[in-house]
């Protein structure tokens, strides 16, 4: 069983090395190739939880995210979602946030999805190219205007 808001269970916070790293995370994607997206979302989690840098932290929980959306269990996707947002936050990245924006746009959440979009676009960080994507998903999100009578 994966804890996506809490700590993963059963899972050992070695020192991982790179070459260590790099082999968890091809299993991890040789399991989603082969359609085991629960097998790959356990490996994400276990990486996201071990002691790698943070940003490699939250792609593994980005990609943990993914493999929960491919299982159609939303509630996990967007925790796993929300933990990444956390571990790239302080450094000035969003590129968990952008994914879960997407997200809940294919879910049909529109508000929300707004909402993340336009946060996004207010920050300071985002480069020329995130703008004009952020821009693009947000006209795709206006509101039409109503009709008057």
């Amino acid at each position: 069983m994966i804890i996506v808001s809490g700590a993963a269970r059963g899972c050992y916070n070695p020192a991982v090395d790179f070459d260590e790293y790099r082999a968890r995370t091809e299993n991890a994607e040789k399991r989603a190739a082969a359609g085991d997206d629960r097998g790959a979302a356990e490996l994400y989690a276990e990486l996201a939880e071990s002691d790698l840098p943070a940003l490699d932290r939250a792609l593994a929980w980005t990609q943990a995210a993914a493999a929960f959306e491919r299982l159609g269990e939303t509630d996990e996707a967007l925790a796993a979602y929300g933990r990444a947002e956390a571990l790239e936050a302080p450094l000035r990245r969003f590129s968990a946030a952008f994914k879960k924006g997407d997200f809940l746009l294919r879910l049909g959440r529109k508000d929300e999805s707004r909402e993340v979009f336009s946060s996004l676009l207010e920050r300071p960080e985002a480069t020329l190219a995130e703008r004009r994507s952020l821009e693009s998903r947000l006209k795709l999100l206006r509101r039409p205007a109503k009709k008057e009578k």
